[in-house]
């Protein structure tokens, strides 16, 4: 079924399964580490070892080298041209990941407020994490949330439930588990928002200047894993905790330019690169519009029949992680195999919710959605 014949079930001597047929064909939809642009994965494997006079790759200099520092400025100046980042809004490289930023904004912010508040937007797995991390340090408002309704939506949050010393408000811009995102965010808050965009930043545009803090891990849509990228307002600097770790301590980054210590020097490299593909498929703008045209296709196909079920509310759908069920859940092991067969892989859902899942970030082609849709209409003509 489909665009090749089925893998069967043969396996090797050591008795795993086989890797797909016309593995070059295959298409990664695997929420995070994720599929890196194609032009981008070969500019990396071109340009990685070259050598430019001294026998080193870039990833052989010194962090504050001319050749990296070179790069590193190129880095956040593209940033900020694609982003349109206001000019008191700092851009910063933090080892950890966006799990780290979970403890680095409560300690960097939370002293702002004199009784420690912080408030709390709660739509999934890792808005539930920033949460704990932050009562930590203080208290950790549940401003609004969705937890009652399955995380199958973006809740209403009122000013009125915001409390008036709170030091931030914290929400997630997209929530990979559960396949929602916001579409607007919260106005009017006296405290300022702060966002983690790990698994939609630079998916869409954004505007930052009603963000104090927006983070997100590199994986997704950004590089390798490990880092993440920060912008802060630069009024936010300043108000650490004591306790506060250096290397989390945003202002000690903004003054050093993330070269305190030595930084994945590899992750800038390939960001640089993701940003100068971006740039050339017309900005963000562009970049958008076709991901918007890649979910509609998947939603389009979803809806068309009652064997599948999508999870979120149409109204809250992601555009960047597509989870659904089966209406028959016992088919979904063999949708996976039949689908992985297909060179069509990570499509399991996320374990706390099973089903399944299409990541579809800037990295997907078109061409990969477009098999994922022929797929879907083929297995429910058959199973169906």
């Amino acid at each position: 079924m489909g665009r090749r014949q089925a893998a069967g079930n043969r396996r090797g001597a050591s008795g795993t399964p086989p890797e797909p047929r016309g593995a070059r064909d295959a298409y990664n939809f695997s929420a995070g580490p994720a599929t890196l642009p194609r032009p981008v994965a070969r500019r990396v494997r071109e340009e990685f070892a070259a050598h430019a006079g001294d026998g080193a790759s870039i990833v052989e200099i010194s962090h504050k080298h001319p050749r990296f520092t070179g790069v590193l400025d190129t880095t956040v100046a593209l940033y900020r041209e694609l982003t349109g980042l206001p000019e008191d809004h700092h851009v910063l490289f933090v080892h950890g990941g966006a799990r780290m930023q979970c403890a680095a904004v409560p300690l960097n912010l939370i002293g702002r407020s004199p009784t420690r508040t912080a408030g709390y937007v709660v739509t999934g797995l890792f808005a539930q994490q920033a949460q704990r991390e932050g009562a930590r340090y203080g208290t950790a408002v549940t401003v609004a949330g969705s937890e009652g309704s399955g995380f199958d939506r973006i809740p209403e949050v009122s000013v009125r439930d915001c409390p008036a010393d709170a030091a931030f408000l914290h929400l997630t811009s997209n929530n990979t588990v559960y396949g929602t995102r916001w579409n607007d965010f919260p106005r009017d808050c006296p405290a300022p928002l702060v966002a983690d965009a790990t698994s939609d930043i630079l998916s869409r545009r954004l505007d930052h200047g009603r963000f104090g803090i927006v983070y997100a891990g590199f994986q997704k849509n950004l590089g390798p894993a490990g880092t993440a990228l920060v912008t802060v307002r630069d009024d936010l600097l300043g108000h650490a905790l004591p306790e506060t770790p250096r290397l989390l301590d945003y202002a000690v980054h903004a003054a050093s330019k993330s070269l305190d210590n030595t930084p994945n020097t590899f992750a800038v490299f390939v960001l640089s690169l993701t940003l100068e593909w971006i740039r050339d498929q017309g900005g963000l703008a562009a970049v958008e519009r076709t991901n918007l045209a890649k979910a509609r296709l998947l939603y389009e196909e979803l809806d068309r029949t009652a064997f599948y079920r999508p999870t979120a509310h149409p109204d809250h759908r992601s555009v960047t992680n597509i989870v659904f069920r089966l209406a028959d859940e016992s088919l979904t092991a063999e949708f996976l195999e039949r689908a992985r067969e297909e060179g069509l892989l990570g499509l399991a859902g996320h374990r706390l919710v099973g089903g399944v899942r299409a990541s579809v970030y800037n990295g997907m082609p078109l061409e990969g959605v477009r098999a994922l849709a022929d797929f879907l209409r083929e297995f429910a003509r058959v199973r169906g």
